[in-house]
């Protein structure tokens, strides 16, 4: 029976050395178990043996990797496939049933691509060609994209924004009160002159007898549908003779330019509705290939 820590590592060590591996290896695969044992023995204290340790346990430490000691995504991996390595040893010898770090998934190390932003030029084709639409649509049309890409609302909640979440003021200037009826406090989103000039122009013929008190109607008089609101994105970036363009792409010009014209991730962050900035920050990977903050 094998008792202490360093039995095991002792034992495991002669394995990888039957296996033929290199002595670096060897070496690596050590060290990254006692760095494993150690947070065992401060997580769940020294009477719990390593061969009690569950796929939770595992899931747990990759956790702690992640968030407590943000290491890279290779060194996460390198430390779980000794794990895995080290249990497969376990359930060979007969110490355990089976493998618990094998149902424990590696960490994504691709980068993900940056997101689609729009450039001025393609910003400009865009607006164009909603002007080119069905006149009794067009003044709608462009206030929805006007208000997607100066403010970065989602698609949701341009949806179910409301007459009385927008305030405009006659100067050029108003505001946006975003998911006020959700339970979670909405925000308020500052409207630029574009913005408000979009918004004034569609009040203006919007139909005043409606029954839905919805800021954007359909043509029956209702609330406009999320399916149409995507569709008429891209049946307009059609006709711009644009790829690739969704009411998720003007989310990220929004936030791209923003980012661009402040340097203020927290402002960004703020206005899009994120929790934390972490979740904001990658967009600054993609901020230095947005060649203009312009969006007007």
């Amino acid at each position: 029976m094998i008792d202490t820590v360093e039995e095991l590592l002792t034992q495991f060590e002669e394995y990888l050395t039957r296996l033929a591996l290199a002595s670096s290896t060897i070496v690596n695969y050590l060290t990254d178990l006692r760095a494993f044992a150690r947070w065992h023995v401060e997580t769940k204290g020294p009477t719990v043996s390593l061969l009690e340790l569950t796929p939770e346990d595992i899931q747990e430490y990759r956790r702690y990797m992640q968030t407590c000691e943000n290491w890279s995504s290779a060194t996460i991996n390198r430390r779980l496939q000794a794990i895995r390595k080290f249990y497969r040893f376990t359930t060979e010898k007969g110490l355990t049933e089976n493998n618990p770090a094998s149902e424990v998934q590696l960490i994504p190390t691709s980068e993900p691509h940056p997101p689609r932003i729009l450039t001025s030029d393609e910003v400009a084709r865009l607006l164009e060609a909603v002007q080119g639409g069905r006149p009794s649509l067009v003044k709608r049309d462009y206030a929805i994209l006007q208000l997607l890409l100066q403010t970065g609302i989602k698609l949701g909640e341009l949806t179910e924004l409301r007459l009385s979440d927008v305030q405009l003021w006659g100067n050029g200037e108003g505001l946006l009160l975003v998911g006020e009826g959700d339970g979670h406090g909405g925000r308020q989103i500052p409207l630029n002159s574009v913005a408000c000039a979009a918004l004034q122009e569609y009040l203006r013929v919007r139909p005043s007898l409606a029954v839905s008190d919805k800021l954007f109607l359909s043509q029956d008089g209702n609330r406009i549908s999320k399916r149409t609101v995507q569709r008429l994105v891209s049946l307009y970036a059609e006709a711009a003779g644009l790829e690739d363009v969704s009411t998720y792409v003007l989310r990220h010009t929004f936030a791209v330019s923003t980012l661009a014209e402040t340097g203020d991730i927290s402002l960004v962050a703020r206005l899009l509705g994120h929790r934390c900035k972490e979740t904001t920050a990658k967009y600054l990977a993609a901020c230095e290939q947005y060649p203009t903050s312009d969006t007007q």
